[in-house]
């Protein structure tokens, strides 16, 4: 009998288990061409390989850096870290790069995450490893698989391993393959510093490839869907609300895709009336809280309640300071739990300033204000008011702290509105740069203390943020502000602030040429400070009410208003505010041509300046009183108004005062020669760098190259002028660029 001796058949091995990659990543063509240049092997060459349906971005063929044996893209839930991974992982195969590749879900932000050792196993079995043949031991495991890898790159064979989900680097270190043949490609939510891998952080898209996103996703549901032809502004919009973020424009366009009938327009309209996007942003298999929330609850409890509390700053960023105000913590605490929300991707940062991705913010905002609502159920009531009181603690002292902050910073810049606080800033410079980062905390904080019921911070603070606002120009902010302002001291019964920010808000309102709204604000403010019997400040807002009836044309009621506000002022003897309605009438009255009242009423003023010892104001009226002389002929009195101007406006150590002084007394002083005028303009030019007024500095220049070319100058009026020109642009201000453009044409020609 011959017996027959069948050897055993060779274990099936699965080295092609890396998932399809999506048929169209959008907008990350660089980020693809990295992670290749990253897993490519040592011989291989530089140049990045074509990925289909994709491109290679413009300078991919550059000089890479060296390959690595590990590479780790990490980023926000739902920005694509996987589609990306898969995608580089198939290109890199079919570049010839590896033979076989290994994947694995590790589910890092799971209930259940996979274990080290699972993995192990599930890897050694792909690589056909028996069952029974597995060690036991979580580092044998390892061993082993480092030895299957050995033996397959002793074989000229390559794989890349593919660690998809990894929440830490502990769940990743022992996947590593043990020589340099191999390639491990890792995605986290997580910045996993300590893998010594190349790093891959991945931001969300930009509009229009998040645009190209949502039309190829309704092609490749429909290619006679008509919604991907809709008006780019639509889907642009939609993209918009998606905060860019790749699962919330696959989520939308889903969608879209499941309800056929609906217009972009129509889902637009329900994600911006929606209380919150999150619940929208579902589509029945995949949501965008869900995600967020996996991510939440990996964190601490302390940095849990850390992120929660963040919500609660009023504006889109947050600086170090506040954040340990609102943390109540030290900065070196505070640090380490900004560190790890941002290596979470639940923060970013950007010089020193942390923010989050407009979804994320919703998500946090919805958890604060879970804390705020009271409980259902009586059990739960003690800890949640606990809970919800400590939580309201910490946003008032945030709010105090820019309340108080402030005024620190305002009084840093020279104007009367705001008591200096001493010691906060080091200057007016580092006072501007506080402003300007915290601008819209600031403002914010007044809308958020209104809802909050800290009506004191949000009456005062509008009053403090006057001088920075008005001293930058904007506007539209203390608009906003001055109007809580009034709506909060109105409801709360103080008639003596609320007149006040109405009075403020009829400067603002006038500032934005806005004169009808600015009448019914210095109306409503005269009414209040009647009633309260104030009349310096009466006084004030009937100034205020002249000025902007000048600016809109009704001139003869600009001057009763100046006269009335200079009568009320004499009898209170304000003599700062007294000065300054006369300065004002003789500006107003000049319009008429009524130079005799003009010239005395702007003299008056310039000796009450120069009284109270404010030698900017009284360079100011000095100019004033020079146009009313220059129209009635009076050159030798206009030249010495000009030069007691130039002498005032130096004392008063204000480059801004020296530089509008100088440029006024360029044009005022008809006897000056063309040289004397353009060494005015010079040091005009010069005052103005140091004052750091770029739209004046434009103009100096431009009138020091007028005066060149009359001179003759021809070359170095066009240098002036071109400099002119690009400060110009630089600011935005095209059609006065335009006109300069204009001038050096015709020296040109």
């Amino acid at each position: 009998m011959t017996v027959t001796v069948h050897r055993a058949a060779p274990l099936p091995t699965a080295l092609a288990s890396l998932p399809a990659a999506p048929a169209m990543l959008s907008g990350r063509d660089r980020e693809v061409a990295q992670v290749l240049s990253a897993l490519r092997p040592l011989e291989a060459d530089q140049q990045v390989p074509d990925i289909p349906g994709h491109g290679v971005p413009a300078g991919a063929a550059q000089p890479a850096p060296p390959p690595v044996l590990v590479a780790s893209v990490a980023g926000l839930a739902g920005v694509g870290k996987t589609a990306l991974a898969l995608t580089a992982g198939h290109a890199a195969t079919a570049a010839g790069y590896f033979d076989g590749h290994l994947f694995i879900d590790l589910r890092g932000y799971d209930a259940s995450p996979v274990q080290v050792g699972q993995a192990l196993e599930s890897f050694l079995r792909a690589l056909g490893v028996p069952h029974d043949s597995v060690p036991d031991a979580v580092e044998e495991r390892a061993a082993l698989y480092r030895s299957e890898l050995a033996a397959l790159a002793s074989r000229g064979r390559r794989l890349l391993i593919v660690a998809d989900n990894a929440s830490s680097a502990d769940q990743i270190r022992l996947l590593l393959p043990g020589q340099g043949a191999h390639r491990l490609l890792v995605t986290s939510r997580h910045t996993l510093a300590t893998l010594n891998a190349r790093l891959f952080d991945l931001s969300v898209l930009a509009p229009q490839a998040a645009v190209a996103l949502l039309r190829q996703a309704l092609v490749t549901a429909d290619p006679g869907d008509a919604r991907a032809g809709a008006a780019s502004k639509d889907l642009e919009e939609l993209a918009r609300l998606c905060g860019y973020l790749p699962l919330a424009l696959h989520i939308s366009a889903a969608l879209l895709i499941m309800e056929p009938g609906q217009c972009v327009a129509e889902l637009i309209a329900e994600l911006e009336t929606a209380r919150s996007r999150l619940g929208l942003l579902d589509d029945g298999e995949r949501a965008v809280r869900a995600s967020f929330d996996l991510s939440y609850r990996r964190l601490p409890p302390d940095h849990a309640v850390f992120f929660r509390l963040l919500a609660l700053n009023p504006g889109t960023d947050i600086g170090l300071g506040a954040a340990a105000v609102l943390a109540d913590l030290p900065l070196p605490a505070v640090r380490v739990m900004l560190r790890s929300l941002v290596q979470a991707h639940l923060l970013d940062c950007v010089d020193q300033r942390w923010s989050m991705h407009d979804l994320v913010r919703e998500y946090a905002t919805e958890l604060a204000r879970s804390v705020a609502e009271p409980p259902r159920h009586a059990a739960a009531e003690g800890a949640a008011s606990e809970a919800a009181a400590e939580q309201a603690r910490r946003q008032r002292r945030l709010l105090e702290h820019y309340a108080t902050t402030a005024p620190s910073a305002c009084a840093c810049l020279g104007v009367q509105a705001a008591s200096p606080v001493s010691g906060d800033f080091a200057g007016q410079d580092e006072a501007l740069a506080w402003l300007d980062a915290e601008r819209a905390n600031l403002t914010g904080s007044v809308a958020a203390a209104a809802d909050a019921g800290h009506h004191d911070i949000a009456v005062d603070l509008p009053v403090v943020l006057y001088d920075y606002l008005t001293w930058r120009g904007y506007y539209d902010d203390l608009i906003s502000v001055t109007t809580i302002a009034c709506r909060v001291a109105h409801h709360s019964g103080a008639p003596a602030a609320e007149a006040r920010a109405w009075n403020n808000l009829g400067i603002a309102l006038s500032e934005a040429s806005r004169f009808k709204d600015a009448f019914r604000a210095y109306e409503r403010a005269l009414d209040l400070f009647t009633s309260l019997r104030d009349d310096n400040e009466r006084g004030k807002v009937l100034n205020g009410l002249g000025l902007a009836l000048r600016e809109s044309g009704r001139t003869a009621e600009a001057i009763k208003a100046h006269r009335e506000a200079v009568a009320v002022q004499r009898v209170t003897g304000d003599l700062r505010e007294q000065a300054a309605a006369l300065n004002n009438l003789s500006l107003a009255v000049q319009e008429l041509e009524d130079y005799d009242e003009a010239y005395a009423a702007a003299d008056e003023a310039a000796s009450l300046f120069q009284r109270l010892g404010d030698a900017a104001d009284e360079a100011s009226a000095l100019c004033t009183a020079a146009f009313a002389l220059q129209a009635q002929g009076r050159g030798e009195e206009v030249r010495a108004a000009c030069r007691r101007a130039l002498a005032a406006s130096r004392s008063a150590g204000k480059p801004l005062v020296e530089a509008t002084t100088l440029m006024t007394c360029s044009q005022l002083d008809d006897d000056l020669t063309l040289q004397e005028q353009i060494e005015y303009l010079l040091q005009a030019e010069a005052a103005c760098e140091r004052a750091n007024a770029a739209e004046l500095r434009a103009a100096a220049l431009s009138g020091i190259g007028t005066a060149l070319a009359m001179a003759g100058e021809k070359d170095q009026a066009v240098a002036y002028l071109l400099r002119a020109r690009s400060v110009f642009e630089e600011l935005g201000f095209t059609e006065q660029a335009a006109g300069v453009s204009e001038g050096i044409v015709l020296l040109q020609s």
